[in-house]
């Protein structure tokens, strides 16, 4: 199975984790986990997404279940965090007797100790906590719980099913001194290895329950898969999550028209499309429900996006030469990955106009023909449209733009064609850029009068 590749500057392109200057993230818009592990197991996903489409499968019906029986765990974190706290307490378990049993908690009574308090509460808490797991999984109807549950339930009986725990789930338990140094053996030795996978899984079902929560509350849609060993991506209505009032997109793309040109001024929304169907793509690979009214994607093997690329001052790069570099990045991950999704915001925009015309045309005529892989490229050279009209692996998609009033407004539609809107006087206009200029020209410099000497 062929690693996905996600670099650091699609994660940034794409915002999906908060850094010092973000106020909001995609990590942060799926987070409704409870437990610290939970929130961790999140991130763990988000960091890997996967080519393995049996996996993502597993995960879109595991959540689909969560999401239509509203199954929930009755954990918190505080619960958890204790008892992570007790299992990692370095000190050996208690002994399974009752004559030492006894002298412990008499022990206890005359000098109170804080490792026999965190050891009583943290059995305790694992007592409920294997209660509340017992009470779940045995709720369940097997012939309705998903494949990747499935495997959760069998790991989390294997444990609650044994002889020597069946006591535990006995009505009104009372943990007698015995009965405490014999959980605490149990819990921190004999099946210490157990209660570390279990509490692992509990994470996962936490994330798992947040994702689907989020789901449910945001009307997002799970992500099919396509079987197809071609790229090909169909999404319906899609947005970006973290836009208010945002209008949806529709696009299909497949190998015999795997390139999206992309024309519109400036603030027409250019940008904001081209992270909304990476951020899709990268979401459906990693099995989380999808802004979009509905979703088919082939599986990809890495996304590459190209959206805020910055200069290096550090190593001396121009920002032209930063594009020359991202751009070799690219067509050496397709010659190693084959079948990636890739996207480009404004191609060679520091650079000349006429360098700017030569690369933009080298570029995306080179890309329409490598038809294993998907490209949405943005442009405002349209003069490139001219050249590569005829091109049939092509989509030529537009934001427009009008004026009223002498105003540029916009609708943010993705459209059909080609733009050749040119707006940027009309906003220096509009914002009195030349007026200042022009008063700042034409002010007369009042003479300065020498000073008498005094001397």
């Amino acid at each position: 199975m062929i690693e996905f590749d996600l670099d650091k500057q699609t994660i940034k392109d794409l915002e999906i984790f908060l850094d010092s200057r973000s106020v909001n993230s995609i990590s942060n818009f799926y987070n409704q986990t409870k437990t610290i592990g939970g929130k961790n197991f999140l991130y763990q996903l988000m960091k890997n997404p996967t080519t393995d489409i049996n996996e993502l499968r597993q995960r879109t019906e595991l959540i689909q279940f969560i999401s239509k029986t509203d199954f929930e765990l009755k954990i918190n974190s505080g619960q958890l965090d204790f008892i992570e706290h007790y299992k990692r307490l370095n000190i050996a378990p208690l002994r399974n007797n009752f004559i030492d049993a006894f002298f412990q908690n008499l022990s206890y009574r005359i000098r109170p100790s804080n490792n026999y308090f965190i050891i009583k509460s943290g059995v305790q808490q694992l007592v409920y906590f294997l209660v509340e797991l017992k009470e779940r999984i045995e709720a369940l109807n097997e012939a309705e719980i998903p494949e990747k549950l499935v495997s959760y339930q069998k790991i989390i009986s294997k444990l609650i099913e044994k002889p020597d725990l069946k006591f535990l789930y006995t009505k009104r338990l009372k943990i007698t001194n015995s009965k405490l140094n014999k959980l605490d053996n149990l819990f921190r030795k004999k099946y210490k290895n157990e209660l570390r996978e279990i509490i692992d899984l509990v994470y996962n079902l936490d994330t798992f329950i947040s994702i689907a929560k989020v789901g449910k509350q945001k009307n997002l849609a799970l992500p099919s898969y396509s079987n197809s060993t071609t790229q090909f991506l169909s999404i319906e209505e899609f947005y970006h999550p973290l836009l208010k009032n945002a209008v949806p997109y529709s696009c299909e793309m497949d190998e015999s028209s795997n390139l999206c040109f992309l024309t519109g001024p400036n603030m027409a929304g250019k940008s904001t499309f081209l992270k909304s169907v990476g951020l899709s793509v990268y979401l459906a690979h990693i099995g989380f429900p999808v802004p979009a009214k509905k979703m088919t994607t082939s599986i990809y093997n890495g996304i590459v996006t190209t959206i805020n690329l910055s200069d290096d001052i550090n190593l001396g790069y121009s920002h032209y030469f930063s594009e020359v570099k991202r751009i070799k990045e690219t067509i050496l991950k397709i010659k190693e990955k084959k079948n990636l999704f890739v996207i480009f915001d404004e191609l060679f925009r520091g650079t000349n106009v006429k360098d700017a015309f030569d690369g933009s045309l080298l570029i995306i005529k080179s890309f329409a023909n490598i038809s294993n892989s998907t490209f949405f490229i943005s442009t405002h050279i349209t003069e490139v449209a001219e050249e590569v009209k005829n091109n049939k692996n092509i989509q030529f998609k537009l934001f427009g733009s009008k004026l009223v009033n002498n105003i540029p407004t916009y609708e943010y539609k993705l459209e059909n064609g080609i733009s050749h809107d040119r707006l940027g006087m009309y906003i220096l206009k509009n914002e009195k850029i030349i007026e200042i200029l022009d008063s700042m020209t034409n002010e007369k410099v009042s003479p300065v009068k020498p000073q008498k000497n005094n001397a």
